[in-house]
């Protein structure tokens, strides 16, 4: 959601939630309800309608405790109010092990628990106020995202398939294939999913092919497939099945070897699937294997709790950090600016330490850039005009959130100092001093932690983690196939090889302080990477879970066996393999052939 429409639904939240909030009868916490509301909208929206009402389903009451319980618990202790925070910040930093979706689910828990306990409410509030304030944005939020999504609930899952079938990167593919799986799947969208890696493996392979072969008839061939498949892109995100689409301008070379023959008549007849089903649109429910969803959160949080787990070490270390920031805070009772100090440091804190230094220079650029606009303000307008200009930021600065977040940031200088100086009375210019200390004092605490490497962990370079993901992975695929030819394969030994497997997938990403900087080009391969291993091992859990899949061992085996070398195999098909299942093995031949593109960059680097 972008421009107007983003500014339309800030206003509705903020008004609707706050005018709501006084005629309930909340008083003057009716405006931590609004807020909270904006929090919560941020992990509200990001996939299909039935996706994130399910996702709202736990996400509301969490965020109704995490807000209300650490502010009343303050009043008694303050110390297990912090200790309470830091246990939920913990659990928001694990979140995005879950998946990309989560990454904003964990950042609007931490960022409202913090704003619950941090913020101001002028006078006083009863415990009733304090839980039903954020009990109403979380109302407010649900009841709008059902307006927002039940004209076409379904329109952010053929968004992204058709976004995969343009782009093809492995990372927008497996985008595609999660928002699939969590909607209500349908026939027609999983023969588009299916078409969609059968194109992208072939891709792949030929990619390899004309490299070797050094054929320019096959670079044309891909290049013409790439036009029809951003053609078929368009039908594809189109909430109606268009009445006709004109058929695909194939281009087959003729004199090429066999197997790659076979590859091109692959290609075509994958993008023939896809328009196909596109045209037809079987709105029939596809038969996923029961309890295929759980066993997807079981495989990723396996890994999770793992102090090998790179992800819950910086969950560890943004704990850490914030809490030493509430503790900063506590010498400051009722200071205004301490909500934006705690939202500082757990802005700042990302997985990668890089990320942090450039959170943190994002930061304190854009609230000097703050400063400098908000110094033009009190010296050409009267002090009165501090309060709508803050207000105006506050709603134009969401609309630059991610797309410009020095902006944002900046434009948060003129929100906070604005209306605490105006509301409380304080002179602006005290205010905006103490804003920038405790900004950068905010970076500070959150570049010790996010540069601080942890005593006795391993430090390996972005290659030695790839070989280390695959080498997991290679393990998995082949228990796997052994366990499906009906082999004797001990569900412990299976458990530990799918734990070690996340494990290894979370360590891509995250690399500890110290190690080895990776190139843009190795990062974009570490991410693909990641993305397509992850995908294997949720593949290879929904064949045991799905009877009748003894026939996709060798697929396995195969799989197992080029997976990371440069080696264009296919990977077999049983001739009796039905719709489904061969979903599932085209999906295993689309990541193959990702996880070997990456390992030829990373070779190459």
């Amino acid at each position: 959601m972008k421009g107007p429409g983003l500014l339309i639904v800030l206003l509705v939240v903020l008004g609707g939630v706050s005018g709501l909030g006084f005629l309930l009868g909340l008083g003057n916490a009716a405006v931590l309800a609004a807020l909270t509301a904006l929090f919560c909208l941020i992990a509200a929206v990001g996939g299909p309608l039935w996706a994130d009402l399910r996702l709202l389903a736990w996400f509301a009451p969490a965020l109704i405790l995490a807000v209300g319980v650490p502010r009343l618990l303050g009043a008694v202790s303050q110390w297990a109010a912090i200790g309470l925070l830091v246990v939920i910040v913990v659990v928001a930093g694990l979140l995005p092990v879950l998946g990309a979706r989560f990454v904003t689910v964990g950042l609007g828990l931490g960022m409202a628990s913090l704003f619950g306990y941090g913020f101001q409410v002028t006078g006083t509030a009863s415990a009733g106020q304090v839980l039903g304030a954020p009990a109403l944005a979380v109302g407010v939020v649900i009841l709008l995202r059902a307006l927002m999504g039940v004209k076409d609930p379904a329109e952010p899952t053929r968004d992204a398939l058709a976004g995969a079938l343009e782009s093809g990167s492995s990372e927008t593919q497996e985008r595609a294939a999660r928002l699939w799986l969590a909607d209500r799947p349908r026939r027609w969208t999983g023969r588009v999913l299916g078409g969609m890696f059968r194109y992208r493996a072939a891709t792949g392979l030929l990619e390899i092919r004309r490299k070797r072969l050094d054929s320019p008839e096959i670079g044309e061939t891909l290049d013409a497939a790439k036009e029809e498949a951003a053609r078929l892109a368009e039908a594809v995100r189109s909430p109606t099945a268009p009445d006709e689409i004109e058929p695909l301008r194939r281009r087959e070379p003729s004199g090429l070897p066999g197997a790659t023959a076979r590859l091109v008549t692959a290609l075509w007849e994958a993008l023939e699937t896809i328009r196909t089903a596109a045209i037809e649109r079987d709105e029939s429910r596809v038969d996923v294997p029961k309890g295929l969803r759980k066993e997807l959160r079981r495989i990723e949080l396996s890994g999770a709790f793992s102090w090998q787990s790179a992800q819950f070490r910086h969950a560890l270390r943004c704990g850490l950090g914030v809490g030493l920031a509430l503790v900063v805070a506590s010498f400051r009772p009722g200071d205004p600016l301490t909500v934006s100090f705690l939202l500082g440091t757990f802005a700042i804190m990302q997985p990668e330490w890089r990320d942090s230094l450039g959170k943190a220079w994002q930061r304190i650029a854009g609230s000097l850039g703050g400063a400098v606009v908000l110094t033009l303000v009190l010296w050409l307008l009267p002090q009165g005009f501090l309060l709508p200009i803050g207000l105006v930021a506050l709603l134009g600065g969401f609309s630059f959130m991610r797309t410009r977040p020095a902006v944002f940031n900046g434009c948060m200088v003129l929100m906070s100092v604005g209306m605490n100086a105006t509301t409380r009375h304080l002179d602006p210019r005290y205010v905006l001093v103490e804003y920038l200390l405790l900004m950068v004092l905010a970076g500070a605490i959150a570049l010790l932690f996010g540069f601080a490497a942890i005593p006795g962990v391993p430090k390996p370079g972005p290659g030695e983690r790839f070989e280390s993901a695959v080498g997991a992975s290679r393990a998995l695929l082949g228990s796997v196939g052994r366990k499906l030819r009906g082999e004797d394969v001990d569900p412990r030994t299976l458990g530990l090889e799918f734990r070690a497997a996340a494990v290894a997938h979370h360590g891509l990403l995250a690399a500890e302080p110290g190690t080895k900087e990776p190139s843009p080009g190795q990062r974009d391969a570490l991410e693909n990477a990641a993305e397509a291993l992850r995908g294997l091992s949720v593949t290879a859990s929904s064949l045991l879970l799905r009877p009748g899949s003894a026939g996709a061992a060798d697929a396995l085996d195969e799989a197992a066996r080029t997976l990371g070398t440069d080696e264009a195999a296919e990977i077999p098909v049983p001739r009796d393999a039905d719709e489904e299942q061969r979903l599932v093995l085209d999906t295993i031949a689309a990541d193959v052939v990702a996880v070997g593109e990456a390992a030829q960059t990373l070779k190459g680097a």
